[in-house]
């Protein structure tokens, strides 16, 4: 049966391989297996008896449930949606955005729809969002702060929709990050016109400045990993943290702190700001971020040579 968008059988042989299997023997009549799984599959008849001293594992169990129908079908797809969220997770997208997310990340798991593809209208909904504060009023601010929501949600879903279907790739990498902060600096950019007076030029000016800082973060991932995965990144004072967890170190002041400047939690009060039709406070919010972020990095920069190397 397809469970999430997968098979049982291929999920378990995929969750072998991450175990460090690289091969397994499967009693039960060849099906096809899609052409990325990570280990060697041999076929057997299903009453064959199992080599001496060989690992056996049920392969028609998914987190603990024996899909044989429907019903354990779907009970085992909640259980997988639920263990998707990252343990680094944000404070909006662990109390609300989960709780929209995941629906629909398992309701599209049974369809065509790929994960760069809701990349996609997730960022076009951000750009209509970001668009609809030009219209200056605060239904049209409001609409726009509730899309910059809404594109949140389904920021969420394309990564959750990869780790459940096992469709991560490099390229939705960069896409998901490369949104998210090109649709920042939009929403940034159109708060800071539709507030407009004093306003204007220091919003433009403060969201040059996280752009390039933006740019400089990413040459610096890329050219330690290879790879567009902003979580490497490490500011000069976490440069001993090994691992995402170390960073986001849950119960510490400084992860509280850290929240704040989180996308899923900034993008959160911007709504409830333009609900309240708020836009000065939005384009505020952004010259801070930008001249903190701006701060930051260019205090790494100074400090990045006297820092030990660190290697992929």
């Amino acid at each position: 049966m397809v469970c999430g968008g997968v098979t049982v059988l291929e999920r378990n042989l995929r969750a072998l391989a991450k175990q460090g299997h690289a091969g397994v023997t499967v009693a039960a009549p060849e099906l096809p297996l899609r052409a990325d799984l990570p280990l060697a599959v041999a076929w057997a008849p299903r009453d064959a008896p199992p080599p001496d001293g060989s690992v056996v594992v049920r392969g028609d169990e998914v987190a603990g449930i024996r899909v044989v129908d429907r019903a354990s079908c779907k009970q085992a797809e909640w259980e997988l949606c639920l263990g998707l969220s990252k343990s680094h997770q944000g404070l909006i997208d662990g109390l609300i955005n989960w709780r929209f997310s995941m629906p629909i990340t398992r309701l599209l798991s049974s369809t065509r729809v790929t994960p760069n593809q809701i990349t996609a209208v997730s960022f076009l909904t951000g750009l209509a969002g970001s668009a609809l504060l030009l219209g200056r009023s605060h239904l049209w601010i409001a609409l726009g702060g509730v899309l910059i929501q809404a594109q949140s949600v389904l920021d969420s879903c394309d990564g959750e929709l990869a780790r459940l279907r096992f469709q991560g790739s490099k390229l939705g990498q960069w896409l998901d990050n490369v949104s998210d902060d090109v649709l920042d600096l939009t929403f940034i950019c159109c708060a800071g016109v539709a507030a407009g007076g004093v306003w204007l030029a220091p919003t433009l000016a403060f969201a040059a400045v996280r752009g390039v800082a933006q740019i400089f973060v990413y040459h610096e991932v890329y050219r330690r990993t290879g790879t567009g995965d902003l979580y490497a990144f490490r500011i000069w004072f976490d440069s001993k943290k090994e691992t995402v967890d170390e960073v986001y170190e849950k119960g510490s002041i400084g992860t509280l702190i850290r929240a704040l400047g989180r996308r899923d939690t900034y993008v959160f009060c911007w709504m409830l700001l333009c609900l309240a039709n708020q836009v000065q406070v939005v384009a505020l919010w952004g010259i801070i971020l930008g001249a903190m972020i701006g701060g930051l990095m260019s205090f790494h920069l100074v400090l990045r040579q006297k820092l030990p190397s660190r290697t992929a």
